[in-house]
């Protein structure tokens, strides 16, 4: 622990998928005697290689105000599947499949800020935090709409 800056560091090595859960921090000090609070909830998200990587579909190229959809897709039914976003730590959405397997993500009135690559994954519900592989990258490219004649 480093006293100066009272922060503590915790390395997991050769994480495996029985980590996979939630991590609370707490501490203690000597002087005056006193236990802190736990700090909120960390999910270890682990990524499980057995599990297959989704497919994804998604229009490369749309104009700027339209709606966009993107499908992610496996064989597995009961499933949560999750859209990334290339430069976002969490995923942007997350849905439950349709009966055949695909869930369908909309991304409304788009804009040059949502051009970028996307992927998908999934976990198995009422399981743990274990995550399926990301699946191919699509990229989306917004552009401009034509000014009128």
């Amino acid at each position: 622990m480093d006293v100066l800056q009272d922060t503590a560091e915790f390395s997991l090595v050769s994480v495996e998928k029985e980590d996979a859960e939630k991590y609370q921090c707490q501490y203690r000090a000597l002087e005056p005697p006193m236990t802190s609070g736990k700090s909120d909830p960390v999910e270890l998200l682990v990524t499980d290689h057995r599990y297959p990587p989704p497919s994804i579909s998604l229009r490369k190229h749309v104009e700027m105000g339209t709606n966009i959809t993107s499908c992610c897709w496996d064989k597995k039914y009961e499933v949560t599947f999750f859209l990334h976003k290339e430069g976002h730590s969490a995923p942007i959405q997350h849905q439950k499949p349709s009966a055949g397997g695909t869930a369908t993500f909309t991304l409304f009135r788009v804009t040059p800020a949502d051009s970028g690559t996307y992927r998908c994954s999934y976990r198995i519900r009422g399981c743990c935090l274990l995550s399926s592989p990301l699946g191919d990258s699509v990229k989306l490219e917004v552009m401009p709409t034509p000014a009128p004649p």
